[in-house]
């Protein structure tokens, strides 16, 4: 198994950084977007990780936060501002909206916008690829909200029963109670809520990307040599700006700059993941201005990205009745 420490030093911030850039250009173009859209800030750091562990037949079903894993999987940033925005460019033209973006060309052919939707999707895909691509891993990412549904449960009791190659992956920003998981929960945490169900796992501080990296990569393994479905309870930190229902800039521009000393807010100073992976990189003597030059490369494609989507053309109106069964 591959350890963090194999990792190329800056492999883990480019994606954090491809992801939070994202977000936070959309967030400044939110005028040219028809409906509602969410980000993915504060989570980045399980989508920061998959890459590494995922290889090309594996499969990737995520929730209406997918604009990380897109992002971290190196799908076309022009194209998913296109979507978001309603341009006639990549192959949903315009109609995937932020919240049913995918890629097929990163194993990513779902997205869904309801609660606990891509769940059972994943429990089918996983099913399949036992047929049909030996060795091969669906990863499936849900929120901490999925465990209200009763669909979340089955499909963990399914995959346990079957030993499905699944990894299930909860980006769980709730609040824990003194002696619940959450609020909403009666259960002392998630991970025995999987437990209940034979599927066994690890929780994870998610605020820090290389501590997501390590769980992941070793119930990865577990998935590959046959022992059966694992779950990873990533617990992240709750960005300021999802407190409402369309997410605000709540916390401006990141700039890496703030890891070198300490902030004057919780964000900043504890659950920023991005930031997070630069102070680990400091303390390992990585230079903060190799940090800005890569943060620059990597802004300029981003800012890039929104441009083009911007000035490409609005898909025309009969499109919606396009490729669909029974039109």
């Amino acid at each position: 198994m591959a350890t963090v420490t194999a990792v190329r030093t800056t492999e883990l911030l480019e994606r954090l950084l491809r992801a939070r850039r994202f977000d936070e250009f959309l967030l400044a173009n939110a005028d040219a977007v028809r409906g509602h859209f969410h980000v993915s800030i504060g989570l980045e750091a399980t989508a920061a990780a998959l890459p590494r562990v995922r290889r090309a037949s594996d499969l990737v079903t995520t929730t209406y936060r997918n604009h990380a894993h897109l992002a971290a999987l190196g799908s076309d940033l022009t194209v998913m501002y296109a979507e978001i925005f309603g341009r006639d460019l990549g192959h949903q033209r315009g109609r995937a909206g932020s919240t049913h973006l995918s890629d097929p060309g990163v194993g990513m052919l779902h997205t869904s916008a309801m609660v606990s939707g891509g769940v059972p999707i994943a429990l089918g895909q996983a099913h399949a690829l036992t047929r049909s691509r030996e060795g091969a891993v669906c990863f499936c990412f849900f929120g901490d909200g999925a465990f209200g549904e009763g669909a979340v449960h089955e499909s963990l009791n399914l995959a346990s029963l079957w030993r499905l190659p699944i990894v299930f992956v909860c980006e769980n920003n709730a609040a824990a109670e003194a002696d619940r998981a959450n609020d909403y929960q009666s259960a002392a945490s998630l991970l025995a809520l999987a437990e209940a169900h034979a599927v066994h796992g690890t929780a994870v501080d998610a605020r820090h990307p290389a501590a997501v990296l390590e769980a992941l990569e070793a119930l990865t393994g577990d998935v590959r040599d046959g022992s059966g479905p694992r779950f990873l309870d990533a617990q992240a930190g709750r960005w300021p700006g999802n407190a409402t229902f369309f997410p605000h800039d709540a916390t401006g521009p990141t700039d890496l700059r703030d890891a070198q000393g300490d902030a004057d807010d919780a964000w900043r100073s504890t659950d920023d993941p991005l930031l997070n992976e630069c102070r680990r990189l400091i303390s390992t003597g990585f230079a903060l201005d190799r940090m800005l030059d890569i943060d620059r490369r990597i802004t300029a494609e981003v800012d890039d990205a929104v441009r083009r989507a911007r000035l490409a053309p609005v898909a025309p109106p009969d499109t919606a009745f396009r490729d669909v069964v029974g039109s």
